[in-house]
């Protein structure tokens, strides 16, 4: 049985993975998902200023539940930042990084990490209705490119919202600390790059910069956004599995099967032709 730690992006929290953690509990892994200072489960702490006292929070959590267990690590926008630094505070506890639609200030320019002109226009084109909540609706709209006009996962996420959410400050700091966040020159453990080919918020140069940083392929997943988990998570997971078994898969370790990844893209390919 293999463990798997997904780590959010900014002002995200656990709860925003939709099931794609479950996804991964049901073939057989054992997943957690840890909330950043300042966000869901923490939103009552004070978020840090800097990536590297994010990791610590992150390892001080893991060391309460899988002590000195090794682990993959999956790191999604921010989150992929702060598993590359984790990865560099103890890279003896982790089989594998992967980082997801992410970006460093050391590699990239500003205006590749971060689209403004693509989040005024989700602001503008947003979907709108009593249950959804304007900074919800213009975060799907943003990051997803297949859900993009969700109203379900939009009311869902409003419904968060107002359980819990990060304060104006804590999302301010960490945004600094996300755009002044530099990765490390090399990371002793693997390291997998991926993409959304459709992510309208990060620029996909700045992955391809971390691919070609750390001397790896950029794997790109077509049709999708910013956030993959959401806009393909089967295909995420077929590719997961296959980067860390290649030749020969465990048991206990299956990935995404035929049925999942061809309905998936059916699903979508026919919601297009019926916007259309």
């Amino acid at each position: 049985m293999t463990t798997w730690v997904l780590l959010r992006g900014l002002m995200r929290d656990q709860r925003h993975w939709n099931d794609f953690d479950q996804r991964l509990r049901q073939r057989g892994c054992t997943v957690v998902t840890p909330d950043l200072p300042g966000n869901g489960s923490l939103n009552h702490q004070t978020s840090p200023l800097t990536i590297a006292d994010y990791a610590s929070a992150v390892w001080s959590q893991l060391d309460a539940c899988i002590a000195g267990q090794a682990f993959y690590l999956l790191g999604l926008s921010m989150g992929g930042m702060l598993a590359m630094e984790m990865a560099k505070q103890r890279p003896w506890q982790i089989k594998h990084v992967f980082v997801l639609n992410s970006s460093a200030a050391n590699l990239s320019l500003w205006y590749h990490r971060f689209n403004g002109l693509n989040a005024l226009s989700a602001l503008v084109k947003r979907c709108r209705g009593r249950q959804l909540h304007p900074i919800e609706s213009t975060i799907v709209r943003l990051t997803s490119y297949r859900h993009r006009r969700d109203r379900a996962l939009i009311a869902r996420w409003s419904q968060y919202r107002q359980e819990a959410s990060p304060t104006f400050i804590n999302g301010c700091r960490q945004l600094w600390a996300a755009c002044r966040y530099e990765c490390p020159a090399s990371l002793p453990v693997p390291v997998s790059i991926l993409a959304g080919d459709r992510d309208a918020l990060v620029n996909i140069q700045s992955s391809r910069a971390l691919a070609r940083h750390f001397k790896v392929d950029l794997v790109v997943l077509a049709y999708c956004g910013h956030d993959i988990t959401i806009d393909a998570p089967a295909k995420l997971a077929h590719y997961l599995f296959e980067i860390i078994s290649p030749t020969r898969r465990e048991v206990s370790e299956p990935f995404a099967d035929c049925g999942d990844l061809l309905y998936e893209e059916r699903d979508f390919h026919e919601t297009r032709l019926i916007m259309r």
